[in-house]
């Protein structure tokens, strides 16, 4: 029963005599860096995932914020411009009005001052005897 024990666990121990080649080493080392290589592509790839995601996240964002404040602008500058627009027609119009109201005063003071004048060649002519 010794001899089958010591033959069995020479035969168990005969793999750790041997010795690895330089090939055994190369075929090892090159599939340990391959899966590593492998998921170190995988983990940069979700990184990269990530970081894109975010950054149209915030690109969207920016848009709407800068679409947002262009239309507040355009609004504002339509405001201003009619703002301006009555700053000067306003007055403009005024002016016009009281030039025509000034006009026509004049034309029925010069149509007053024409009847006065008939008037008084009327009575004039009235008071004068005839000769």
């Amino acid at each position: 029963m010794k001899t089958v024990t010591i033959v069995f666990l020479l035969l168990l121990a005969f793999p750790a005599f041997a010795e690895l080649t330089k090939e055994d080493v190369r075929t090892i080392f090159k599939e340990e860096n391959a899966a590593s290589e492998k998921r170190t592509r995988e983990y940069i790839d979700l990184k990269i995932d990530a970081v894109e995601k975010n950054l149209n996240t915030r690109i969207n964002e920016l848009d709407k914020n800068l679409n947002a404040r262009i239309n507040d602008i355009r609004i504002i500058m339509i405001a201003l411009i009619g703002l301006i627009t009555a700053a000067i027609a306003i007055p403009q119009v005024v002016v016009a009005y009281r030039d025509r109201g000034q006009k026509e005063m004049e034309r029925s003071q010069k149509e007053m001052q024409l009847q006065i004048d008939q008037l008084r060649k009327q009575i004039e002519a009235m008071q004068t005897p005839p000769s």
